[in-house]
């Protein structure tokens, strides 16, 4: 429902309209339409006609209930949109609104006008507003493991280049590393280090640690919205661009920006931070008190439910502090005005949780021959052991369908792989190369399993999921599309340097 857009042209909309296949019925609507009295309770709602209709008033309801549903990038590209018309069903629509985002609440203005009959003269309308709050980005996944590049109950150390979510319960990154995606760590006593020249995340992505978080060192830069169970520490130049929350105190230090607004359960301290810009005004919200020091300036309106203390600053902002506000007048300039009625700050969200994958229950009888070419085709095939040390070509054929693979022993792959596809003339048309071979998506269709370990052998590459009840390891110079998970082990433990692509795995998608 996130994804719905309108198209370009239509006959009944200054900015189009678009059939919303959501509600089907009015008894539907009335359903809606109850239960968004209870989530905005503080809507305002009047009737801009005289003949007033139920329909209308469910017409509107469904599109406050339609934005409710919307995450950020959704919300934002409406208001860049327009008002714009949506058809609920004959005789019925709704014309949706959506105001700029408000960085310091982070909500959103909606206004939606319902109107029943429209063009008729028994047109009726219905006024609605609401200030609407994103929906929740990808840290609220339960742990299905296929929407995951890489997962583990265990460790996963990242070297090199990940396009995708990564979930574990500790993750280690090397130097120079990127992760292009969701990073969530279910330790609780483990922190989240990101340091070393790495970068993180993405447009909409989320770093979630059930522990602490640091980034540090002048070259991390971290794209997405922070959510920690304990500390967050800034420092070392590094660059976070998105909100932080915390649930206990937050640091910035060293030269660090946030380009985001930050939220502390506790304390939060700046010391030669910056944070927004003479265009851009930022937001802290602490439970505790917020100390900013160390010559920098800072564009930002500060609340505290404690006392704030500035200290050798430059503040453009107001400042909420339910105790006061103190500042070294020789050194400080403050612009703003000083309140007495902080906002709270909002506490972070949980971290997606870990739920490891059911092995598969199977009889292996076949053994792997010692030599020659081994091709797959579409089925299940079922092995003792699928090694090999010799370097052989595997030819994966996805040309009829999936291609499922069990193994009770370890998985040892050496060699050249070839992809046939419906479009392929024969098997070893296709040799994979990279991640960005343009049969990529084709890897939703091999799965293997090995109730041991998954070893990818010098120079060898691999494409599709593979689930390992023992440790994944990666060679040196490897690239894997698909993804990597292990039930008891380890991903990459020996910290080889390799890139891997996201492709979701029809098998575990289904299991």
């Amino acid at each position: 429902m996130d994804k719905l857009t309108p198209p370009i042209t239509s006959p009944n909309a200054a900015r189009g309209s678009v059939m919303v296949a959501v509600i089907g019925t009015l008894i539907l609507l009335g359903v809606l339409a109850a239960a968004i009295q209870k989530q905005f309770g503080a809507s305002s709602s009047s009737m801009v006609t005289e003949n007033r209709t139920d329909s209308a008033g469910y017409a509107a309801s469904s599109g406050l209930a339609f934005a409710a549903v919307q995450k950020d990038s959704a919300l934002a590209a409406m208001h860049t949109a327009g008002a714009t018309t949506y058809t609920l069903g004959t005789g019925l629509t709704f014309t949706l609104t959506v105001g700029a985002k408000n960085t310091g609440t982070g909500k959103y203005p909606v206004t939606v006008v319902g109107t029943s009959s429209p063009g008729t003269g028994l047109e009726a309308n219905a006024y609605m507003s609401a200030s609407i709050t994103p929906a929740a980005s990808s840290n609220t996944n339960t742990g299905g493991v296929s929407d995951y590049v890489m997962s583990t109950g265990g460790t996963a150390k990242v070297a090199g280049y990940v396009a995708g979510d990564v979930l574990a319960d500790t993750v280690t990154l090397q130097g120079g590393s990127t992760v292009a995606g969701s990073l969530t760590t279910t330790s609780t006593t483990t922190p989240l280090v990101i340091s070393g020249g790495v970068t993180v995340g993405g447009t909409g992505e989320v770093i979630c640690s059930n522990s602490s978080i640091t980034v540090s060192g002048g070259s991390q830069v971290v794209n997405g919205t922070l959510y920690s169970q304990g500390d967050v520490t800034i420092d070392g130049g590094a660059t976070v661009n998105g909100d932080i929350y915390a649930k206990g105190s937050v640091t910035v230090s060293g030269g660090s920006t946030v380009n985001g607004n930050i939220h502390s359960q506790a304390s939060v301290s700046l010391t030669s931070a910056k944070i927004g810009s003479s265009t851009v005004k930022r937001y802290i919200y602490a439970g505790g008190t917020v100390t900013a020091t160390g010559g920098s300036t800072i564009y930002v309106d500060i609340h505290s439910q404690t006392n704030i203390a500035l200290q050798n600053i430059t503040v453009y902002g107001n400042m909420y502090a339910k105790t006061g506000v103190t500042t070294d007048k020789n050194k400080t300039k403050f612009t703003g005005n000083t309140y007495t009625n902080p906002t709270a700050p909002t506490a972070p969200v949980a971290c997606a949780t870990y739920t490891a994958p059911t092995a598969p229950i199977f009889t292996a009888t076949t053994t792997l021959p010692s030599n020659g070419d081994i091709l797959l085709s579409a089925g299940n095939h079922y092995y003792k052991s699928f090694t090999r040390s010799n370097w052989t070509r595997y030819c994966l054929d996805v040309s009829s369908g999936d291609i499922n693979i069990f193994v009770s022993g370890d998985a040892k792959i050496t060699g050249e792989i070839y992809i046939k596809t419906a479009s392929s003339n024969n098997c070893y048309t296709n040799r994979m190369s990279n991640i960005n071979e343009a049969y990529a998506s084709e890897a939703a269709k091999v799965f293997l399993y090995t109730g041991g370990e998954f070893t990818l052998s010098g120079g060898t590459n691999w494409f599709g999921t593979v689930l390992a009840n023992g440790n994944i390891q990666p060679a040196g110079g490897s690239s894997i599309i698909g993804s990597l998970h292990s039930i008891n082990g380890s991903v990459n433990p020996n910290s080889s340097w390799y890139e891997i692509k996201y492709v979701k795995s029809n098998y575990l998608s289904s299991h």
